[in-house]
């Protein structure tokens, strides 16, 4: 059987059209059941090493060479999707690049401290794929949206200062606030195992929703195309972000 399906580069336009007028896009059962079931068995081994709480693996290639991660993330079809998609957002060639893969496993008591941490990424294109999310309750870990947020900047000092402005603690409880008012609405994505939904992570302002504790939501993430790429500022805060993860 295979491991994923649907995955055609000359989607692209669709894709990128959907992001703009929507503020995402989604490929449908693109990993199949096969796919998903050597997934959660990998998922499984890492969370017996890891433990109950929050943990994330974030590209490292000792830690997903040979593993689903890994072999969705070399599929040339989604490659070349990814940087088909980066390339025509920033109307420029993106050269020497690679796609980052994180898994995210959100649950028990640390993984509540990971919800609603909204931030912006530093990658073009967001691709995420659901693998685990509880399906009771009302606390599934909903993917939320502010979209197209802000264009790409083409500042690197200018997208730092803004991203420290908006992701700093202070903000975040400003924002919660916000939206429990009503002030605010962000996008509410309700995921599903095996599509794939992609969005301009760099100028989507976005979180995970509170996951209830009981459960695990487990989901692999792939970013693709760098604005600022070759800048020692952005492999600083990449470097920080991978410490983090750990």
């Amino acid at each position: 059987m295979s491991f994923v399906t649907n995955i055609d580069p000359n989607n692209v336009p669709r894709l990128l059209e959907n992001i703009e007028n929507q503020g995402y896009a989604v490929l449908e059962n693109v990993v199949t059941d096969e796919g998903l079931a050597r997934f959660r068995a990998w998922i499984d081994e890492v969370s017996a090493e890891a433990g109950k709480g929050y943990h994330a693996i974030f590209g490292d290639v000792e830690k997903i060479d040979h593993t689903p991660l890994a072999r969705l993330s070399e599929d040339a079809d989604f490659r070349q999707l990814m940087q088909r998609m980066a390339e025509k957002s920033l109307a420029r060639r993106l050269a020497d690049q690679n796609i980052l893969a994180v898994l995210r496993c959100v649950q028990g008591e640390s993984g509540k401290k990971k919800s609603n941490s909204f931030h912006y990424d530093a990658s073009v294109i967001t691709a995420l794929l659901p693998i685990e999310i509880p399906q009771e309750g009302e606390a599934r870990g909903d993917l939320l949206l502010f979209p197209n947020l802000r264009p790409f900047r083409s500042s690197v000092i200018f997208n730092v200062l803004e991203k420290s402005l908006m992701q700093n603690r202070l903000s975040r409880y400003l924002l919660m606030k916000a939206i429990k008012h009503r002030l605010v609405k962000p996008m509410t994505l309700y995921l599903k195992p095996g599509n794939i939904y992609f969005f301009h992570g760099y100028r989507t302002f976005h979180a995970n929703g509170p996951c209830d504790p009981s459960f695990r939501r487990a989901t692999a993430l792939f970013h693709f195309g760098d604005p600022h790429h070759g800048s020692m500022l952005t492999r600083s805060i990449v470097r920080v972000n991978r410490l983090l993860a750990k």
